[in-house]
């Protein structure tokens, strides 16, 4: 198991996009506003759309009037680094961005993709290009014959980890979300160091916990009300016992900081972002401890 303590991405960190920020008009205390209008309110390492609660909306500082105004989320080019995997950055055929980092950066998540491929280049001032790597999401895990390779729909990932960056101090990655002829979109972006702990034992589950609305009425009839879900996952992880006490150290410091866990490099089902709900540490062995932990991830 990995986990990848995210870099924070502010201003400054975002060299280059091609997602231009204009979701809505800009708010402005001049303008009067109607019930549901929208706006946006950008400022240094803000990036927000609000919507209004009430008709006649004139001069009510958005980040200040609650009974005026509701925060919607991130403007469409910060989404996919606002710490909510279902909100989408989307573009037409190509998001295409640069984050400058001035810290070590070895791995990076993307996460809750619809594209066709990804490209991820990393640059460093001194070495120039360093990785150049271009990942076809196309996915195999459900042919399991001919017949399925045939006839069954084209299926994408929609999760990619890359953690094979060269740590430089100061590289500059560029990443290029790919879905020519219709719309690209990432819904988080991940970037940080990451630290492997140890291997994830047989036995580990995944599944997805849904927000979804489904009632019946009196006659049997479902409504149904599709909203996000989150990844859940539990997993015994055999470890060195020399690093228990690190390891243990290292969860309680993110105990209330979203972090990217990657249970297997090849199952992408493993990939969670979000929180441990619970962990232990069995000092089972004098050479070998076992860490069962559970997460939750962010919908």
């Amino acid at each position: 198991m990995k986990l990848v303590r995210p870099a924070t991405i502010a201003d400054a960190t975002l060299a280059s996009t091609n997602i231009l920020e204009n979701d809505y008009g800009a708010w402005s205390g001049a303008t009067t506003y109607a019930l549901g209008d929208r706006v946006i309110v950008v400022a240094t390492n803000t990036h927000q759309v609000w919507e209004s609660l009430q008709a006649g909306n004139l001069n009510h500082t958005p980040a200040s009037s609650p009974t005026w105004w509701v925060l919607v989320g991130a403007t469409n080019r910060w989404k996919m680094f606002d710490a909510s995997v279902g909100a989408q950055s989307t573009r037409a055929d190509l998001i295409d961005f640069t984050l400058a980092f001035s810290e070590r950066i070895n791995a990076i998540g993307l996460l809750n993709l619809t594209a066709a491929s990804v490209q991820v280049t990393a640059t460093s001032a001194a070495d120039g290009v360093v990785y150049d790597q271009t990942f076809d999401l196309t996915s195999d895990s459900g042919i399991t014959d001919w017949y399925a390779y045939f006839f069954e729909p084209v299926v994408r990932k929609t999760d990619l980890f890359v953690s094979d960056l060269p740590p430089y101090a100061d590289l500059s990655i560029r990443i290029q979300v790919v879905n020519t002829g219709t719309t690209s979109a990432l819904g988080e972006c991940v970037a940080g160091l990451s630290r492997e702990i140890g291997g994830v034992q047989y036995g580990a589950t995944v599944g997805i916990q849904d927000y979804s609305v489904k009632q019946q009425d009196a006659y049997g009839n479902f409504s149904i009300l599709e909203r996000a879900y989150s990844k859940r996952g539990q997993f015994n992880v055999s470890m060195d016992a020399g690093i228990t006490s690190e390891v243990e150290r290292l969860l309680a410091e993110y105990r209330a900081t979203p972090i990217l866990y990657v249970g297997s490099d090849d199952i992408d089902a493993t990939l969670i972002y979000g929180f441990f709900k619970d962990f232990n540490i069995s000092i089972a062995f004098p050479n070998t401890s076992y860490c069962q932990i559970e997460i939750e991830g962010l919908t």
